[in-house]
């Protein structure tokens, strides 16, 4: 009786080794993953919502909900041409996959252009991939600030030189 026992424990961690191990080896999704990051990394709207399913959902620190293609494209043009935003750099730290569903967590680093001067936010994401008809596409993505609020960025030597453009508003 002991030795069966032991034989199925074995056997049982043997299973669970090698499923834990493929669970995470997922080359095409590591490949849309860096796709998906390089895109938004460019402020490619089109790019960027294209990875997203048609039903997928967004929650993101300091803005409403956005569901859905439509307005997971407009989240994208408003923020890349309104927000300020100068630097976007999403790194994905692990993916883990199962069946058709994966997630991802990372840090992001993110600068934007204030009157003040640039500012840095660094925080972390929370990303679900789903695959649909054998491509991986975002379904939930949830990002917030590790700060309570975005630090200045130091100004160097050429940045202080550049002479700001003038304003016209009287």
């Amino acid at each position: 009786m002991r030795g069966r026992c032991l034989a199925l424990i074995v056997a049982t961690s043997a299973l669970l080794a090698t499923s834990l191990a493929f669970a995470g080896e997922d080359p095409a999704l590591q490949k849309r993953s860096a796709d998906f990051q390089a895109a938004e990394g460019r402020f490619d709207a089109e790019a960027s919502a294209a990875f997203w399913a048609p039903d997928a959902v967004g929650q993101m620190h300091g803005a409403p909900q956005f569901q859905g293609s439509t307005e997971i494209l407009e989240a994208y043009k408003g923020w890349f041409s309104q927000s300020g935003v100068k630097k976007l750099v999403g790194t994905p730290k692990h993916i883990e996959v199962s069946g058709d569903l994966a997630y991802e967590i990372g840090v992001n680093d993110i600068v934007y252009g204030t009157p003040n001067g640039d500012v840095e936010d660094v925080g972390k994401y929370l990303l679900v991939w789903k695959r649909i008809d054998g491509q991986w596409y975002v379904a939930a993505l949830t990002a917030n600030s590790d700060a309570p609020a975005p630090k200045p960025v130091a100004k160097t030597d050429a940045a202080a030189a550049t002479p700001k453009p003038e304003s016209t508003a009287k």
